[in-house]
């Protein structure tokens, strides 16, 4: 698989999900490496009957040379090609201000609790960043020096 970056600097981290669905004969094996642009990640991998393996980046991972790509190479001795059951690559999304203020998270997350206030926004960190902020929230926001406090609700 590949893809070109919206933003050449960008970074991902991925997680790779393997489980054998098929039931082998006894002269039959898949066994593959995991590569991030050329870089074998993981490997040799054998996926284990009908049982969930993951692999995923260690730390955030770049792509060069203006293109990601995630291979899964068979290797001499597979009999099958590899298989991949579901993958997951995320941006890394840098934030310029720290984390919403820990007591503010906690009364907000008590009174969702105690209220039964079930809203689908509400993940996350309730302030940062502000485009995603929790619905029917209003935060401060404005020292980057200091942590943002919810100011109402």
């Amino acid at each position: 698989m590949e893809w070109i970056p919206i933003k050449p600097d960008d970074q991902y981290c991925y997680y790779a999900h393997f489980a054998e669905i098929q039931d082998l004969q006894a002269n039959e094996t898949r066994e593959f490496n995991v590569l991030w642009n050329g870089v074998q990640q993981s490997g040799p991998f054998i996926p284990r009957m009908r049982i969930i393996d993951t692999i995923s980046s260690m730390s955030p991972q770049i792509c060069s040379g203006g293109k990601c790509i995630f291979q899964l190479i068979r290797t001499n001795r597979s009999t099958l090609p590899p298989l991949l059951n579901a993958l997951e690559v995320y941006t890394v999304v840098q934030f310029p201000t720290s984390e919403t203020d820990e007591s503010d998270v906690g009364a907000i997350k008590n009174i969702a609790a105690t209220y039964a206030l079930n809203r689908i926004s509400w993940q996350g960190d309730p302030c940062v960043p502000q485009q995603f902020r929790w619905d029917g929230l209003n935060c401060n926001n404005t020292d980057m020096s200091m942590p943002p406090r919810i100011t109402t609700l």
